[in-house]
């Protein structure tokens, strides 16, 4: 290292601690355990299967759209527990950092500039980088979309040709193909506008692409469920909801929309082709908060070309350090790194659940899954679609669940729209009866609770979260308080 290179150590430490602190964090979410253990399915029986044996209500074949992402799960955790499920994020966010670095590269952009972009990509996928999910794939696969649309871009047409490699593996991966489909297909469109590329190479590969989505083992039944299932209705899951309603959110938006800006003032109509699909995902982010990544991706990687010889090649210095302001720096570089690695030493190894000071939070406490473990519980659990899975992973098969995060996968909308409307029932709770529930969990703070006990249902549980009911009541054994972390797969 020169001493003119002091500037980009600078940065790279910089950009190493914020990136260090986006992906050490790993939660779980409500469905982590129902893809590990559907995972672990696949990978003992080498199928897929199509009937679900764990739910008693489930009442449509089973497409399981993510059973590529189930099993690598699977098999990250049987290679190493947690600390595999977090490696394997670790390496998915890296592995997107990494594609989009890439592309700024290539496109040009000088390396203070682009460090500053990818900070901005970094906050803006953040959200989806918390929890351990199939979606990671599809962050790291659109990645790879928008670089290979760059490289189009830049004449390369051949690129094309992997675009039914690529859409053939995200679509057994996680259902955002139909994101990156769509912006194929929109990217195309405005192309073909500027006549910029041969229409014949842009029409095959977009024909490619769409075929790619077949090479699954449901085929063209995965397209009937995307139309069937894509425009369902999704009020009780945050990341469906506009992104007014978390204001957080509303911050990387702004940063990325101002570079949609950036690109439109450099550029002027000559941007306009690579604009419209990157605002457009701006303005579906702002109904569905989970888009929010796709656009910052969208708003760096896409646009990157108008962002190209935008400002200095390296940060100018007034003049050259001496040797001893060279070393000093390098120390009190190492020295962040390390405290950085100590920072978040203790978020690897352990998979976080909710935090209980969430209101309201999505798990339960660990003592009601100890109760239903240390009784003489079967039969059927009627519960709360969050605590599903979890159920599925700590009971089966000794107790079947009403109803899980698999939704529309397994459920009817009929058995769903019932579901909804039992937990906001605050007289009826008959349908409990007409399911022949034995049990019922669900958290407190839903309003059918008094409803079920105003019904006949006995609460043999009761913790400071959720509540469990039987139908009558029994020599039941209480757990003892439970402390410290909790960690997946817990109890």
């Amino acid at each position: 290292m020169t001493r003119e290179d002091l500037p980009d150590l600078l940065l790279a430490v910089l950009v190493l601690i914020v990136m260090a602190f986006a992906v050490s964090r790993t939660a779980a979410d409500p469905d982590l355990w129902g893809h590990v253990r559907f995972g672990r399915d696949i990978l003992a029986s080498y199928s897929l299967s199509r009937h679900d044996l764990y739910s008693f209500t489930s009442d449509r074949p089973w497409v399981n759209h993510e059973w590529l992402a189930e099993a690598l799960m699977a098999g990250a955790h049987r290679a190493a527990g947690s600390l595999g499920l977090i490696a394997l994020k670790v390496m998915l966010a890296v592995g997107t950092f990494a594609v989009l670095w890439g592309a700024l590269r290539r496109a040009g952009v000088y390396r203070p500039l682009g460090t500053g972009l990818l900070l901005i990509a970094v906050v803006g996928v953040y959200p989806q980088l918390i929890a351990i999910r199939p979606q990671l794939f599809s962050v790291l696969l659109y990645a790879v979309l928008l670089a290979l649309l760059n490289g189009i871009d830049r004449g390369h047409a051949r690129l094309w040709l992997f675009m039914p490699a690529l859409f053939a593996l995200w679509a057994n991966l996680h259902g955002g193909w139909i994101v990156g489909l769509g912006l194929v297909g929109l990217w195309s469109a405005c192309e073909l506008t500027t006549r910029t590329h041969a229409w014949r190479w842009t029409a095959c590969g977009v024909l490619l692409a769409l075929l790619g989505t077949l090479a699954t083992p449901y085929g063209v039944e995965l397209w009937q469920f995307v139309w069937e299932t894509t425009g369902i209705d999704r009020a009780d899951i945050i990341d469906w909801q506009p992104l007014i309603r978390t204001p957080s959110h509303l911050i990387p938006w702004a940063f990325s929309m101002s570079l949609a800006v950036m690109a439109w003032r450099r550029r002027g109509a000559g941007a306009i082709p690579r604009l419209i699909p990157a605002v457009a995902l701006g303005v579906l982010a702002l109904r569905v908060v989970r888009l929010e990544g796709f656009f910052a991706l969208s708003s760096v990687m896409l646009l990157a070309p108008c962002y190209a010889a935008l400002g200095p090649k390296r940060l100018p210095l007034t003049r050259l350090p001496s040797r001893a302001e060279v070393v000093t720096v390098s120390l009190v570089c190492a020295a962040a790194v390390v405290a950085t690695g100590v920072a978040v030493k203790h978020s690897v190894g352990c998979v976080t659940l909710a935090d209980p000071s969430l209101t309201p939070p999505w798990a339960p406490e660990a003592e009601a899954i100890t109760f239903l473990q240390s009784n003489p519980i079967h039969g059927r659990l009627l519960c709360w679609f969050d605590y599903g899975e979890m159920a599925i992973w700590h009971l089966a098969p000794k107790l079947l669940v009403s109803y899980d995060g698999r939704r529309e996968t397994v459920y009817s909308a009929a058995v769903q729209a019932d579901h909804l409307r039992f937990y906001s029932s605050r007289r009826d709770a008959g349908y409990a009866r007409r399911l022949k529930a034995d049990y019922v969990w669900l958290p407190q703070w839903l309003p059918v609770n008094d409803a079920l006990e105003h019904d006949g249902w006995v609460a043999i549980f009761k913790g400071p979260q959720s509540t469990i009911y039987a139908r009558k009541a029994g020599p039941y054994t209480q757990p003892a308080p439970r402390t410290g972390p909790r960690c997946f797969p817990g109890p």
